[in-house]
């Protein structure tokens, strides 16, 4: 190589290294894995579409998605979706923090409680009369809260003094205050002064007093198909030694000061591996006696931790929410003809925001059997004079539910057992919570944070190499069914990236 060669060489080679150090320097990633520690247990509260993290150091932390408009993840109305933790603001002096729906609110040292997102119906108790707040803002007034707990349509907060006020919709009877009517400015539940935690999820309630007992109040499924509105705090038994609980919809886990797991709310008897009996009354959860926590999950899949640190989820041996009506609709039929309406007040129906529900009826007209679906608040018709027609299976639910459910008639009755797994990451868990459609977050002590299930901040569509064609086609009014958005779905748990 000659002399100049080499100097060329050289020179090329210091181009490299300072265009390397040039982007190195523009384009860092400004992000990590870790949320920050410190010395306080972290908080992990999680929504349908959002969660948000409060860490050991007092900072908080959000991500998630936007996407009905109600700025959930408290950065203002300029970001609609993110897959990364991002913090909120510069303090860290918060100290509790509860996620329902699309409505967060969080608490700080100094007793002050403040919330952002939803407020359609006044769930963040100030009275403001504005749908939803882009950016934490002062809620229930006071410097005297001391816990928070945010169901989406109402919230709840517990005072120094140990009395519990409520805020919101109140359809369910959720507020506690005796009634049905909702209200946007906070009013106290009862007269009692000795309550010490409470929990919410949706419109079901749970509170503890000092002498350690449970009470509930909201709608109830344990007691009818159809449910009922419960509006006064109710103690749920005369057991006065639990030490901690995790609600979810129409149920609610508990766990004993001697170890053992206890569950009472609909189909509670899947999870107990126990006959059907009284759901309301609770029933012990397998034989086990080291259990030392639970969380607030939204899926049939609720996690547990043991006094050794181990997590396990707790598999249903049944699915939920899917009920059997062949007899109500065999009853239907007149004039080999089906002729009904699938509306709430025939079949029953989860009276929540938003629940959509399905019946499928399996049917034999003539010589030809078939399965076909009907929508909820439909007008159903099978069949006419000419032919014979058999209802032989009919349920109505959750069309997910329904879509996996046995529909073969031996098969009815029977029923696996409810089946506890271990969680696979080998990390020490310091925090855990779980949310809709499998969703489910880990906190390690490390700060690392881990999920699996469907994923909060991030969607693809489903077929991805033809947007412009799609574009084209929705000037047309034509919405291909290619662009439509698909959950992103983690089979096995993975780290969250925590950005900066």
């Amino acid at each position: 190589m000659t002399p100049r060669t080499k100097r060329t060489v050289a020179l090329l080679a210091i181009v490299c290294v300072a265009f390397a150090l040039v982007w190195n320097f523009t384009h860092e990633d400004r992000s990590s894995w870790k949320i920050p520690i410190g010395t306080r247990a972290p908080i992990l509260a999680l929504g349908p579409d959002h969660g948000v993290v409060l860490a050991s150091d007092g900072s908080l932390w959000s991500w998630g998605d936007n996407k009905f408009g109600w700025h959930s993840l408290g950065f203002g109305t300029n970001i609609t979706m993110l897959a990364s933790l991002r913090r909120i603001g510069t303090e860290t002096n918060w100290v509790d923090v509860s996620v329902g729906g699309s409505t967060t609110v969080a608490l700080k040292i100094d007793g002050s409680m403040w919330g952002w997102g939803e407020s359609l119906y006044g769930q963040l108790g100030n009275t403001n009369t504005g749908r939803e707040q882009p950016l934490p803002v002062r809620a229930f007034p006071g410097n005297d809260w001391m816990q928070v707990a945010c169901a989406g349509p109402h919230t709840l907060a517990l005072k120094r003094n140990g009395t519990i006020w409520s805020s919101g919709n109140n359809w369910a009877g959720q507020l506690g205050n005796g009634t049905t009517n909702s209200t946007r400015v906070p009013a106290q539940i009862g007269t009692s002064t000795n309550w010490t935690r409470v929990w919410a999820n949706l419109v079901d309630n749970v509170a503890q007093q000092s002498d350690g007992s449970l009470w509930f109040w909201g709608w109830d499924y344990s007691r009818t198909a159809k449910g009922a509105s419960i509006s006064v705090p109710t103690r749920i038994s005369p057991d006065t030694n639990w030490i901690d609980v995790g609600v979810g919809e129409w149920m609610a886990f508990a766990i004993k000061s001697d170890g053992t797991l206890w569950v009472w709310g609909r189909n509670a008897y899947l999870y107990a591996n126990v006959d059907r009996t009284n759901d309301f009354v609770p029933l012990q959860v397998g034989h086990d006696k080291d259990w030392s926590k639970c969380a607030d999950f939204g899926s049939p899949d609720p996690m547990f931790m043991k006094r050794d640190g181990s997590l396990w989820i707790l598999n249903p041996g049944e699915e939920r929410g899917v009920v059997d009506v062949t007899k109500t609709v065999q009853n239907l039929v007149t004039n080999d003809q089906l002729d009904m309406r699938v509306e709430n007040s025939v079949l029953g129906s989860d009276p929540a925001f938003g629940s959509v529900k399905k019946l499928q009826v399996t049917y034999r007209y003539g010589d030809a059997a078939a399965t076909i679906n009907f929508g909820e608040s439909t007008h159903v018709i099978l069949g006419d004079a000419k032919k014979p027609l058999t209802i032989t299976r009919a349920l109505y639910g959750d069309p997910s539910l329904i879509e996996v459910f046995d529909p073969a008639p031996a098969k009815a009755n029977v029923r696996t057992h409810a089946k506890l797994r271990r969680f696979p990451l080998e990390k020490r868990t310091v925090a855990f919570c779980g949310g809709r459609h499998a969703l489910g977050v880990v906190i390690t002590s490390d700060g690392e944070l881990w999920h699996w299930g469907e994923v909060l901040g991030q969607s693809r569509t489903a077929f991805f190499p033809l947007p412009q064609l799609a574009k084209g086609l929705k000037l047309a009014h034509v919405n291909p069914p290619w662009d439509e958005e698909q959950p992103v779905i983690l089979k096995e748990p993975t780290r969250l990236k925590v950005g900066q």
